[in-house]
């Protein structure tokens, strides 16, 4: 499962020790036996999730592009940076709900089911808060 999230075979021994050391760390929070694979796979699913996070936190916004005569600068374009603080303006106009939901659905990349395993909340309504919260952020971007 290692392996599948991770970019090399080195990334994925890394990612499986990170994930064992982990797993025995809150093994505690196991509270039933028979459920061990499933959780395990919960651990390491997450554990990659906290590595890609953290690989991109360290990665900075470049501007130049593939040009190679154009110097990287590690300051964001100022156009990105106006349509950045509006599109969080625009977030916050949505309930937590929809809000999480759609961060995870769509940044983050998760499907619906371990969406509806992290919130607790059903299928269909992780459907209808992900479409709702698009539909009323299409509606204000165009407007």
């Amino acid at each position: 499962m290692a392996r599948r999230f991770a970019a090399s075979g080195i990334d994925a021994d890394d990612l499986s020790q990170e994930a064992l050391l982990h797993a025995i760390e809150s093994f505690s929070s196991l509270r039933d036996p028979s459920a061990l694979v499933k959780w395990l796979q919960v651990v390491v699913r997450r554990s990659a999730q906290h590595d890609a996070e953290r690989a991109r936190q360290k990665r900075p916004l470049l501007s130049g592009g593939d040009d190679p005569d154009v110097l990287p600068s590690l300051e964001a374009l100022p156009d990105f940076q106006v349509d950045v603080r509006r599109l969080l303006a625009l977030l916050d106009g949505l309930t937590e709900e929809e809000r999480r939901c759609l961060w995870l659905r769509r940044a983050e990349g998760w499907r619906i089911d371990e969406i509806a395993r992290e919130t607790t909340l059903s299928i269909s309504t992780i459907q209808r808060r992900v479409r709702t919260a698009e539909r009323w952020l299409r509606k204000q971007l165009r407007g």
